[in-house]
This record gives C-alpha cells, structure tokens and sequence, in this order.
C-alpha cells in the first residue's frame, strides 16, 4: 500500500478543488485498493453482525427475566385466590 500524502492544502491553495470533502471523498477512494476497500467492508459487517448478536443476547435475557417475574407474580395471585375462595376462616 502506497503512503498517504495529504494534498488537501496544496489543492486548497490553487483552487484546484470546489469544496474540501470532495477532494477528501475522491483521495479517499482512489487512495485504496479494492481490497482494502473489501477488508473494510468486510470489518463493518462484522461490526454489526457482532452489535446485533449482543443485542439478540440482551433481549433474550430480559425476556428470560421477565417471564420469570410474570410467573412469580401469577403464581402469587393464584394463591392470593385460592385463599380468598376457601373463605375467611381458611386463614
């Protein structure tokens, strides 16, 4: 890979250029190889497929936990009933 040179103040200076990002945008580009454009393609994906598998992770755990109060809280209502069904001198 060749080493980066920072042209923008030459070109910044003979006007050579409408506006900074589009040089930046096209030194960007043409400063890379295909495969280096594919290596960063290729860690982008990888970066987000990994952010996707934690968040899929974290969703499954709270799901977890949640039906875990739920059934808690069913379970202590079904008791709450039963009792109040036997009458008050179940007590």
């Amino acid at each position: 890979m060749r080493p980066r040179v920072n042209r923008l103040a030459a070109i910044e200076t003979s006007g050579a250029c409408r506006s900074p990002g589009q040089y930046l945008f096209r030194e960007a580009v043409m400063s890379q190889t295909a495969a280096d454009r594919i290596e960063q393609a290729l860690a982008r994906i990888e970066a987000a497929a990994t952010v996707r598998t934690n968040a899929e992770q974290h969703l499954r755990q709270r799901h977890a936990r949640l039906r875990s109060k739920v059934e808690e809280a069913l379970t202590s209502i079904d008791a709450l009933l039963a009792r109040e069904s036997a009458g008050p001198d179940q007590d």
